[in-house]
């Protein structure tokens, strides 16, 4: 009988060590924000990790957090200690980026990554445009589905 009150007694004890021990060694994660050049977070941007088959989207704040990587299989597996990974950015209208950096462990926070618009470029032309020219000038070039 007594036997079976330490056992009961140490069993708990055992589990809240382990679980102390684990919650020590903090979270494996790598975090990040991705701004444009006016420091304005960048909402709804792909960001893919690699090595890891893994890609995710900003949030409102153009924050991420990644904690797991993918196997060739797309099951979840935990990020891989002291390694290089390099991420790619990717928004409609903003030029790719791609950062590499070193993961050792535990929680990673990347320096902010700015990424810029993309621009196009106007060059001016020496014709001259005369609407008196062209004739009917009252229908549009496109289809119309009014009244559909």
């Amino acid at each position: 009988m007594l036997i079976k009150r330490l056992n009961y007694l140490t069993k708990p004890l055992a589990a809240g060590i382990v679980i102390s021990t684990l919650a020590a060694c903090g979270p494996h994660i790598i975090n990040g924000a991705v701004i444009d050049r006016n420091g304005f977070p960048v909402e709804r941007a792909i960001v893919s990790l690699s090595p890891g088959n893994v890609e995710i989207v900003t949030d409102s704040q153009g924050e991420f957090s990644i904690d797991y990587l993918r196997d060739e299989m797309g099951e979840r597996i935990r990020l891989d200690w002291r390694n290089d990974y390099e991420v790619e950015v990717f928004k409609a209208g903003y030029h790719v980026l791609r950062q590499t950096f070193y993961y050792k462990w535990g929680e990673h926070a990347l320096e902010p990554i700015i990424i810029a618009e993309d621009t196009i470029r106007v060059t001016g032309s020496d014709a001259v445009y005369d609407p008196s020219e062209h004739g009917d000038r009252t229908h549009s070039a496109g289809q119309s589905l009014e009244g559909e």
